[in-house]
This record gives C-alpha cells, sequence and structure tokens, in this order.
C-alpha cells in the first residue's frame, strides 16, 4: 500500500510539473520504474513466481482436513420403528512418506521462484537499455533536425545570394537553380527530421510520462574508454557464467529434467501416514442412542499396475521437451556470444569511429571555410559551398549518431553480461550536460 501510494504520488507530481523541467538519462530511468505498465507487470509476476515456492513445499508437509455430517432417515420397514439421525464428525491427518509427484512439485516451485527472479532481473535490464535507447534516440533526433535546419538556413542565403548576384548580372541562372534545388532538398529533409523527432519524443514519454522538453543534452567532450576487462574472451567468459537469457534457459531445462522425473515417478508406489479421529452417533429410539469414537495410524500404499499406456507416452513427451530445453540452452549461449561480440567491437570500434568523425568533422569545417573563401575569390563555384554545406552538415550527424552508438554499446555490452545496473547507467550518465 505504501509503495502504490508514492508511486501514484510521483506519477501526480511528473503530470503536474511543467514542460519546462529538465531531466537526465537517470532521471527519465526512475521516473520510467514507477510509470512503466510492463514493469509493473514484471514486478507483479515476481510476487506471483515467489509463490511458487510456497507451494511446492506445502506438498512435503502434512495435511490436516476436518469433516462433519447430519443425516436423517426415515424407516418404512420395520414400520413400527421411528425415524432417526445421524451425526458424526472427524479430524484426518496425511503425511507423504514416498510420492515422487510431490517431491519434484517442490523442486519445480524452487525452480519457479528462481525463474521468477530471474526474469524480473531481465526486465529490469532490458528497461534500462530502452529508457537510453529512447533518451539518445531523441537527442539524435534533436541534433539531426538542428542540423538540417542549418543546412537549410544555409541554403536559404545562397539562395538570395544568388538571384541578387543574377539580377545583376554576375551569375547565372544555374547557380540560382542549383540553391534553389538544395533549399528544396533541406526542406524536405527537415520534414523528415522533424516527423522522427516527434515519434522519437512521444516514445520517450510513452516510457517515462515525462515531458520531453526538458530531455538534457550530451557534453561537448565525450570520454572515449575501452571496457575493462579490455578482452573479448573475458567478457564472453563472464556472460557464460552470468548472462540473464542463460540463466533462464538453464532453469527451463532444469525444469523439464523435473518433469521426467515427475512421469517415471508414476510408475513407482505412494507412500503416505495416514491418521484420524471419528465420533458418530445414530438416534435409533430415546433409550437407544449408539456411538462410536475412535482414532486410527497406519500406513497407506497406492501402486500403479495399467494405465493404458499413458504413462509411458508422458515420459516419452517429457524426454522430447528436455532435448528441446538442453538444445534452447545451446542455442540461447551462441547468441550471447554473438550478442558479446557486437556489443564489444561496438565499443572499441565505436570509440574509433567517434575519434574519426571529431576529425572529419573538423576537415568538413575547414573544407566549407576554403570552399567559401575559394568562392569569393572566383576559384569555387555555388555548386561547390552548397556541396561543402552539406558535407560538414551531414558530418555533425554522422559524430552524434557514432557517439549514441557508444555510449548504447556499453550499455548493451553489461546487459549481454548480466551486469548492467543502476550503477553503470549514472556512470553512463555523467556525460550529461546538466
Amino acid at each position: 500500500m505504501k509503495y502504490l501510494c508514492s508511486r501514484w504520488l510521483g506519477i501526480a507530481l511528473l503530470a503536474l510539473a511543467p514542460s519546462a523541467y529538465s531531466y537526465d538519462l537517470l532521471d527519465a530511468w526512475h521516473a520510467a520504474r514507477d510509470y512503466n505498465a510492463d514493469f509493473a507487470a514484471a514486478r507483479a509476476n515476481l510476487s506471483a513466481g515467489r509463490e511458487q515456492a510456497i507451494q511446492g513445499r506445502a506438498q512435503l508437509l502434512p495435511q490436516v482436513g476436518a469433516s462433519a455430517n447430519y443425516s436423517y432417515t426415515h424407516l418404512t420397514l420395520p414400520a413400527n420403528l421411528p425415524g432417526y439421525d445421524s451425526t458424526s464428525y472427524g479430524v484426518s491427518l496425511k503425511q507423504p512418506l514416498f510420492d515422487i509427484s510431490k517431491y519434484t512439485g517442490y523442486q519445480k516451485g524452487q525452480i519457479g521462484t528462481r525463474q521468477a527472479e530471474i526474469s524480473f532481473q531481465a526486465s529490469e535490464q532490458q528497461l534500462m537499455l530502452t529508457i537510453a535507447q529512447a533518451y539518445f534516440k531523441v537527442l539524435l533526433a534533436q541534433d539531426t533536425l538542428a542540423a538540417t535546419q542549418a543546412s537549410k538556413k544555409a541554403y536559404q542565403t545562397q539562395l538570395a545570394q544568388a538571384r541578387a548576384a543574377f539580377d545583376v548580372g554576375t551569375a547565372t541562372i544555374t547557380d540560382t537553380h542549383e540553391a534553389q534545388a538544395g533549399y528544396d532538398a533541406a526542406s524536405a529533409r527537415e520534414i523528415s527530421a522533424l516527423n522522427d523527432l516527434e515519434v522519437s519524443q512521444y516514445t520517450l514519454r510513452q516510457l517515462t510520462g515525462l515531458e520531453v522538453q526538458g530531455v538534457q543534452p550530451l557534453q561537448a567532450n565525450l570520454p572515449l574508454t575501452r571496457p575493462l576487462p579490455d578482452s573479448l574472451q573475458a567478457w564472453s567468459d563472464n556472460a557464460l557464467r552470468n548472462s540473464l537469457t542463460i540463466q533462464a534457459a538453464e532453469q527451463a531445462l532444469e525444469y523439464a529434467r523435473q518433469t521426467v522425473t515427475e512421469k517415471r515417478g508414476n510408475h513407482l508406489p505412494v507412500v503416505s501416514l495416514e491418521a484420524g479421529y471419528t465420533d458418530s452417533r445414530s438416534h435409533l429410539s430415546i433409550n437407544q442412542m449408539p456411538q462410536n469414537r475412535g482414532s486410527s495410524i497406519g500406513v497407506g500404499v497406492t501402486l500403479p499396475l495399467f494405465a493404458g499406456g499413458g504413462i509411458n507416452s508422458q515420459v516419452r513427451e517429457a524426454l522430447a521437451k528436455e532435448e528441446a530445453a538442453r538444445d534452447q540452452l545451446e542455442a540461447s549461449k551462441r547468441q550471447v556470444r554473438e550478442n558479446v561480440r557486437q556489443a564489444f567491437l561496438g565499443i572499441t570500434n565505436g570509440a574509433a569511429l567517434v575519434r574519426a568523425q571529431q576529425q572529419l568533422l573538423v576537415s568538413a569545417k575547414s573544407k566549407l571555410d576554403s570552399t567559401r573563401l575559394g568562392k569569393e575569390v572566383g576559384i569555387r563555384t555555388n555548386l561547390d559551398v552548397l556541396q561543402a554545406e552539406q558535407s560538414y552538415y551531414d558530418a555533425l550527424t554522422s559524430l552524434a549518431t557514432a557517439k549514441y552508438n557508444y555510449l548504447l554499446a556499453r550499455l548493451a555490452l553489461a546487459q549481454s553480461a548480466g551486469q548492467l545496473d543502476e550503477a553503470l547507467l549514472a556512470d553512463v550518465n555523467r556525460v550529461i550536460r546538466h
């Protein structure tokens, strides 16, 4: 109840917050943790899954029950006897001594609880990565739109200059047409960029409930570090030990093994300790009141003899499912290795790509300045300037994309190894300008 009150209070405060509210990646994660409906469902599934261990343990404990009965009997023969009523009550206890199905039920309950915990941890890590992807996608859309609008403004200036030069006879109509084509292309890219920004903002808002106007950008200087440990093999080995995907597949295989044991156990006897106490009375007449009262204790054994071949069929089915779970575990390991390799290279090569894009941006800016100067002295055309303008703004967008992909690769590598947590998210959050 306390958690629900705090959760709805937080949502209400977010709804009343002004659009000028600024937040970073860590704030977005905290908001999503309380706001996101899928994560709330994962939390509820965790609570439900934890009950499976309790239910499995209950099958091994004594089962105690009470019973009571009342009946009235009307006699037709002999006709001279009146009707009578009967009452009875009792208490019974049954304790399993040897029952494979109940033992495997206990094991399955333990596995079910572990599966629920692993699933919740996976949902938590996936939400962190999803929030980061949505957050950086908004920033990339903003950067792309800013570059597109700057490019459009440059084309607009070039178009005005070309028209003025054509009017005074110092330029041809070709320069005007080239500038007009560049301006129209920039206008089309601006519409696409606006659409991408709106879509990305809507996605982030749906995940966090926060107003997207408050998203904080990255710092100008992005620290570029290599993974620690700086070894692909070390990360692969670590992922095979700690990956939540592999852990979930391992638990599924263990569940299938318990099912095989359970189905094979249907051929075995079931032994249980049984005890009880009963008290029954029959009121035949005023002076005759038979009464039975007593207790009992014993051991019951049941042994299946023939089930029409159903038990053997269930064993074969369970063995096939165990084999499928084993294959799925191997597939999970292979996929995790591939995910680790991609994320590791995304960091190492991503850092190199960011540096290369930074140098490309410097070169593109130098080329643009030189081209503008060359046009002023008559050795470069208006088309050369337009192409240099577009190359510069493309370099801006490419650099932003490389930065966001590098940061996401850091998070993806940690997720593949089962190590993505709030501490790492806070470390990535330090590169955001506050």
